[in-house]
């Protein structure tokens, strides 16, 4: 006689009691597999926080963050029940915090150069509209590093 295969979620569901395969489709999975989902910048802003009858809250730094969380929501849900595989998450709702618990680590800063890489003024005063310091530090180097690239490519 050859035995069936079961999957680790169909072999649970047989040896849990109800209360505990509760607890093993908990805001833990959705936290293992969100930054794969949403970025990491995005996940370096917003961590899941509770997950209840299909309702992930999500703990933001900043509204404006929660608000896009909740614009692309349709995408969201949906490839963060492909991470997870199964239907867990059914929409998201969010919830304001001055920092977070376990934020993702942060990949180290490229080496100085040993040229300081000074962006035009223009630049600098275009991204004056960006409400968040470090968001806004990170455009206005970005474009230096592309317009210093540019002129480079232009001398050769």
């Amino acid at each position: 006689m050859r035995r069936k295969e079961s999957s680790l979620k169909e072999v649970l569901k047989l040896a849990l009691p109800a209360s505990a395969c509760a607890r093993v489709y908990s805001v833990d999975l959705v936290e293992k597999r969100w930054a794969q989902v949403v970025g990491n910048e995005l996940a370096r802003r917003a961590e899941p926080e509770a997950l209840s009858q299909g309702v992930l809250t999500v703990r933001v730094t900043d509204p404006v963050w929660g608000k896009m969380i909740h614009r692309l929501q349709g995408r969201i849900v949906p490839a963060l029940n492909r991470a997870i595989g199964t239907n867990l998450v059914r929409r998201i709702n969010f919830t304001k915090r001055s920092r977070l618990l376990h934020p993702p680590p942060v990949a180290p800063l490229p080496p100085a150069e040993s040229e300081p890489l000074v962006p035009p003024a223009r630049i600098t005063e275009a991204a004056e509209s960006i409400a968040d310091p470090e968001l806004r530090e990170l455009v206005v180097r970005s474009a230096a590093h592309y317009l210093k690239a540019r002129e480079q490519r232009r001398r050769k």
